[in-house]
């Protein structure tokens, strides 16, 4: 019966490591995005044929 009960602490024990592990870990973050770079793409304005 000793051992059962040791088995059985020792699971506990982990199993709070790893849910303090798991609580200091925090969520997940997305890497920083880089600035949107805007690039204007102007036509070339077409008044009609040229003469």
């Amino acid at each position: 019966m000793h051992t059962r009960h040791v088995r059985g602490f020792g699971a506990a024990v982990v199993a709070v490591a790893a849910l303090v592990t798991a609580a200091n870990a925090g969520p997940a973050r997305a890497a920083q995005p880089e600035p949107a770079q805007h690039v204007r793409h102007v036509a070339p304005q077409q008044d009609g044929p040229v003469r």
